[in-house]
């Protein structure tokens, strides 16, 4: 091969015959450049509508969902630690599980502006229809939401009260799940509860 013939590696790095070709990785660098900024910001949305006092917007959340949740143990208890609205009903795993979620539940801003739950006695008149709706998600995922932060295998049963770590116990050797006994912590249970899950079981 003769000195001044060009090695075909080479030709990766021949200036472009026409201008034109410039947009090539001018339009790559702009186009990152715009992926990342979408990214940042649809990250930022995501977190910024996740928090508690987001979902306190709401006026069926801040005048009902909110006095329940503050009088629970997991907005107060001896350890100090309180578990938000996200950490009980949107997925920590999967971004794009997250995002699709998201997408989900925004719909929920039609009935909110509908007033279907503007009053107490409407509120009332759907929480069995609510509860059914979320323990039906828990019964599907295997209370996901919940094992988040509460594993069997992470339990001191010792510590535990004899009735408790004995249903503990039991139910990590079997396909029972955190809401089959765990249910109306921080909502107010419907009258009807022991129905509706009786049926989620058996479905």
């Amino acid at each position: 091969m003769s000195e001044y013939e060009e090695k075909p590696a080479s030709k990766l790095w021949r200036k472009p015959r026409s201008k034109w070709l410039l947009g090539i990785p001018l339009g790559a660098a702009i186009a990152f450049v715009l992926g990342a900024i979408a990214l940042g910001t649809t990250n930022y949305v995501l977190h910024a509508t996740s928090s508690t006092e987001f979902c306190y917007s709401c006026h069926s959340h801040d005048a009902f969902i909110r006095p329940e949740y503050e009088a629970s143990t997991h907005f107060r208890n001896a350890s100090g630690v309180a578990a938000e609205c996200a950490d009980c009903h949107l997925p920590h795993d999967s971004w794009f599980g997250l995002v699709w979620t998201k997408m989900v539940v925004s719909l929920d801003i039609i009935p909110e502006m509908m007033g279907k739950l503007d009053t107490a006695e409407k509120y009332e008149a759907h929480r069995a229809e609510m509860a059914e709706s979320v323990w039906r998600e828990y019964k599907e995922n295997d209370s996901a939401y919940c094992r988040s932060c509460h594993e069997f295998s992470s339990m001191d049963l010792d510590s535990q009260d004899r009735r408790a770590a004995r249903r503990h116990s039991s139910a990590a050797d079997s396909d029972a799940t955190c809401i089959d006994c765990h249910y109306g912590i921080v909502h107010v249970a419907p009258e009807n509860a022991e129905e509706i899950l009786g049926r989620l079981h058996a479905e």
